[in-house]
């Protein structure tokens, strides 16, 4: 997997407000805006990693991405070891903590 390539795990269903996007490099939050009709407006990548309860949240959903579905099994471990660390609250090293 490419370092610059993320995952994403949508946290929130079919029309999510929160995102976890997951590569071999960074792992970050996003958020999505929808118009009052329900149609989506835009996102916005927030700079923090994830919470531990959105990252246990990420690692109970990745199962259902068809793009973590499609990676390697050495990148799925790479995935899940990211957010498992993440989850418990030690952020893999190099990796900045949430804020």
């Amino acid at each position: 997997m490419q370092p610059n390539r993320h995952i994403l795990i949508h946290l929130d269903g079919r029309r999510p407000t929160r995102t976890v996007a997951v590569s071999s490099a960074r792992c970050v939050v996003m958020i999505h805006r929808y118009t009052p009709d329900g149609f989506y407006d835009s996102s916005e990548v927030i700079d923090r990693l994830p919470t531990p309860a959105e990252a246990r949240e990420a690692l109970c959903l990745a199962h259902l991405s068809d793009r973590f579905a499609g990676l390697s099994q050495g990148d799925r471990a790479d995935i899940i070891r990211r957010l498992a660390l993440i989850a418990v609250g030690d952020a893999p090293p190099g990796e900045h903590r949430t804020r």
